[in-house]
């Protein structure tokens, strides 16, 4: 490992939280294939406005980055022969029976997998935007009629990011006969030593989340920051739904912890705990898209929909991209460091993992911000801090 390399990503995150107006506090945390830590960091602080530091174990919602988590789950049920990738949706859960009617495809588990399922998500898409405001109905509210909206296309043939995690959270739940966060304690926490990731906000940790949770912020137009109250909702018993898309609350080193096990062929090289076989690892991370026309929706601009939870933006513009079932692809890797075994996501308040199974490296930062996809934070990350990790292992 390359001190100087890892000294270099502290610094760049201490100085991008001195001006509160651009990050007021992160965490920063990764770890090499050993499950060494290699930078658990703190800067700024824990809510614009106040004094508490930020602290390496403050909790954040994790938004989409729940995904995998779910992801994860559904293939475990694969693997015990309980789901197949090619089973209709309504044989499991016959609510979405009402979505596919008028279209001629059934929609799958690999659909839901790789957003090709019609579905959309109302961030992204106006006909959908338009759909919730008729409706009164929020993104983050944990209602069933937020993953019930018309679908866009035909299963199959559009790849759309959308609510399909969440079908496959409601999948997940109906098979094995346990909650979403029971089912994560038991089959992926546990294993893998983690005791504060949860999608129960009031009842998932001792005490709740909120006395750990840093605060959210708004990026005005002008580009200022505000801070102000989390926007989803975290009164359960309002929720008629646990979010397998969306739901988590967590912190960065534990959450890493899943990606060091996924480096390891899904057993953890510390605490031994396995969550994948090899093969279920290898299905997780592969290119998933062989259909051009699929693999070009890729490089559509991602309106901003609902302007007050994303900016517009085109994702890796003009970098060729693929679709694996854990996020998203980069075949040719990147002038970054990042080869083409790496896989990465985000969360709406602007969190962002990475994993490259090639380097032996994986990475987390957390910030709560919105609209997502915030000009400060992404660049932040993938383009000045993860340059320096790909550094640090390769000089090891």
């Amino acid at each position: 490992m390359t001190a100087q390399n890892i000294a270099n990503a502290c610094s760049l995150l201490a100085e991008a939280c001195k001006d509160q107006n651009k990050i007021p506090g992160a965490v920063l945390f990764a770890a090499d294939r050993s499950g060494k830590t290699l930078i658990h960091e703190a800067a700024g602080v824990r809510q614009l406005g106040s004094s508490e530091p930020m602290s390496k174990d403050a909790l954040f919602w994790l938004a989409s980055c729940t995904k995998l988590i779910t992801v994860i789950s559904a293939l475990q049920l694969i693997e015990q022969g309980k789901l197949q990738l090619d089973t209709p949706v309504r044989e499991v859960v016959p609510e979405i029976t009402k979505l596919e009617q008028g279209y001629n495809t059934l929609t799958t588990l690999r659909h839901l997998l790789t957003h090709t399922s019609g579905q959309s998500y109302s961030f992204f898409n106006h006909d959908t935007a338009a759909y919730f405001a008729e409706h009164n109905l929020s993104p983050v509210g944990h209602k069933l009629a937020s993953i019930m909206a018309p679908l866009v296309a035909e299963p199959g043939t559009k790849l759309e990011y959308s609510t399909s995690i969440d079908w496959v959270g409601l999948m997940v739940e109906r098979v094995s006969g346990l909650t979403l966060d029971a089912y994560f304690k038991k089959h992926i926490f546990e294993p893998l030593g983690i005791k504060n990731i949860t999608v129960l906000p009031q009842t998932g940790i001792p005490g709740g989340v909120k006395p750990h949770l840093a605060g959210m912020h708004f990026r005005n137009k002008d580009g200022t920051l505000r801070a102000i109250e989390h926007v989803q909702e975290m009164d359960e018993s309002k929720q008629e739904l646990q979010y397998g898309g969306g739901s988590g609350y967590g912190n960065a080193s534990e959450y890493c912890q899943i990606l060091v096990a996924l480096m390891n062929e899904g057993t953890h090289p510390v605490t031994k705990g396995k969550i994948l076989s090899p093969a279920g690892v290898k299905e997780l991370l592969k290119d998933q898209l062989t259909d051009e026309k699929l693999i070009r929706d890729l490089d559509r601009s991602f309106d901003a929909a609902q302007p007050d939870f994303t900016n517009p933006f085109i994702m890796l513009e003009g970098v060729p991209k693929n679709w694996s079932f854990a996020g998203c692809k980069t075949p040719q890797g990147l002038p970054t460091g990042r080869t083409s075994q790496s896989v990465w996501w985000a969360g709406l308040a602007n969190v962002y993992w990475f994993l490259d199974n090639e380097s032996g490296v994986c990475g987390m930062i957390q910030s709560q911000i919105l609209p997502f996809y915030d000009p400060h934070v992404l660049p932040l990350f993938f383009m000045q801090i993860e340059p320096e990790l790909h550094k640090a292992v390769k000089g090891a």
